[in-house]
């Protein structure tokens, strides 16, 4: 599907939704412990289910994805961040940078509960 398409999809049907990034701190030795973070990035994404389309080895038949627009995320989503929306939170488990001219346009996280 080009980057067009899933940008449209965005538009007319899109949620909004939010990226949770964790991140690890320092380890203290003493308490055996390692401080953690998280960070939320609010944005308007489209979920869907994927059950047809042209598989390769980046698309797996029926899983889900999420479309993310690129312009004001304001970070990259990463294996193992979490979406919240649309009901429920789902883990981010493979992202796919689509890009138009060189620009970045969209992601699409392949995403499980």
């Amino acid at each position: 599907m080009r980057a067009y398409n899933l940008l449209k999809l965005v538009e007319r049907y899109g949620s909004p939704m939010i990226l949770i990034k964790s991140t690890t701190g320092s380890y203290d030795p003493a308490t055996g412990t390692a401080t953690s973070s998280t960070e939320d990035f609010q944005f308007t994404g489209y979920m869907y289910d994927n059950v047809e389309g042209i598989l390769t080895d980046d698309i797996r038949r029926g899983s889900r994805r999420c479309v993310i627009p690129y312009l004001g995320l304001g970070t990259t989503p990463d294996d193992g961040d979490q979406i919240s929306g649309v009901g429920d939170v789902v883990n981010i488990n493979r992202v796919s940078t689509f890009y138009n001219a060189g620009t970045i346009v969209c992601y699409i996280c392949e995403v499980s509960e």
